[in-house]
């Protein structure tokens, strides 16, 4: 069968399974037929916010706020497939730790519905792609960005109550591409929230996740902000995966691995996404990359590269706008040749770094970063949309 409604392309297996427990929005126990035992099931590229008591009984359930609504969804479609579903994979072998991850479909109004496109649908998942069962990935994604333009579910910044500081105006943006390796650079991966509100925001209470799930003390799934940390009123705050000292500007998350996902332009369509979170649950702001609704930056069209690969190897911003440009907004990329989504370097820029009508930044880089023979280098949003690209010799953009 098709693994996504309305696409011939790709094609995926299924096995016929009972549903015998809900356990949340994204995990469910089934039996399959000619299969022996109980199986857990994952559901494929979405996380659902956690439930802390599970029940079959809706009224006993507890969780954060949204787990309790996507839950509901799952079990009210499911029951109106009779609790028969179909578990539909590319890989019979993919898992998320024991559990097996599957596509789950139930048979809604006479014809087999995606029960995770569904809460996709309703803005009650965060999008989670995964390089395996990758089918749904651009689906998703879309969905995600969908649900968020419109305020649905987890996009509605006030849906788990009001407050607090709900009128301050505030911005995520991902280094999810760190200089060189990211495993040997957590650092270089980092969130940095930007305040455009006129007074402080103070984040004691406050949380920052990924599309994964990352606890960390108290059971809080993702990085906790310390009590002391505040985004100042028109500054920011920046959050760095890796570890370090903490300070009023940059704060560490303290993993040991790298948190997010870099971005392929292929079928896979990897990607992944920030969220920060305030004390009631509420999601108050998202980064979700790459874009695909309303891609589109003030910047597009008012900037040029001028590239100098020979020693000196150097790269010069230039404003070719009427208005200033800020470029604290924007990452220099310096590609990998013959692999477009692979980057050598990114060089980013300082929150405030502005550029007036007319003006160029120098950028100076090291010996032998940029390939004589043919290379290019791009500058892009954090969300991966290119504003001005350069190349030579043998180079592409």
């Amino acid at each position: 069968m098709p693994c996504v409604e309305g696409q011939a392309r790709p094609v995926c297996a299924y096995q016929t399974a009972k549903v015998v427990f809900i356990a949340d929005g994204d995990t469910i126990r089934v039996r399959i037929r000619g299969v022996r035992g109980i199986k857990t099931i994952r559901f494929t590229g979405l996380n659902a916010m956690e439930l802390h008591r599970y029940s079959k009984y809706p009224s006993r359930r507890r969780g954060d706020c949204h787990g309790l609504q996507a839950t509901a969804l799952a079990e009210r479609e499911i029951k109106r497939s009779h609790g028969t579903v179909r578990l539909v994979e590319q890989d019979i072998h993919s898992r998320s730790n024991t559990r097996l991850r599957r596509s789950v479909w139930a048979k809604i109004g006479g014809r087999w519905r995606d029960v995770s496109r569904l809460e996709m649908q309703a803005g009650l998942a965060l999008w989670l792609p995964n390089g395996q069962e990758w089918a749904h990935n651009a689906e998703y994604h879309l969905l995600a960005e969908q649900a968020r333009g419109a305020r649905r579910g987890l996009y509605d910044p006030t849906s788990c109550g009001a407050g607090p500081d709900d009128d301050l105006p505030l911005r995520l943006d991902v280094n999810w591409d760190a200089d060189h390796d990211d495993a040997a650079n957590l650092d270089g991966e980092w969130v940095r929230i930007s305040n455009g509100g006129a007074r402080p925001l103070r984040l004691a209470h406050w949380w920052l996740r990924d599309s994964w799930l990352r606890y960390s003390a108290h059971r809080v799934p993702g990085y906790a902000f310390p009590a002391s940390a505040v985004v100042p009123a028109g500054g920011t705050l920046t959050l760095h995966v890796g570890s370090g000292r903490n300070t009023a500007t940059d704060l560490y998350w303290g993993q040991h691995a790298p948190a997010f996902e870099n971005v392929t332009h292929d079928s896979r369509h990897m990607g992944d996404g920030a969220y920060l979170f305030d004390p009631q649950g509420d999601l108050r702001a998202s980064a979700i990359y790459p874009c695909m609704v309303d891609c589109t930056d003030p910047a597009q069209g008012n900037v040029a590269l001028r590239v100098h690969p020979r020693t000196p190897e150097s790269v010069d911003v230039v404003n070719t706008g009427g208005a200033p440009l800020d470029l604290g907004r924007y990452v220099l990329k310096i590609h990998d040749p013959g692999h477009p989504d692979v980057f050598v370097s990114g060089i980013s820029f300082a929150p405030g770094s502005r550029l007036a009508p007319g003006q160029a930044r120098h950028v100076p880089l090291g010996p032998n970063v940029l390939r004589d023979s043919g290379n290019a280098v791009s500058l892009r949003t954090y969300t991966d949309i290119v504003l001005a690209c350069a190349a030579w010799g043998s180079g592409r953009c």
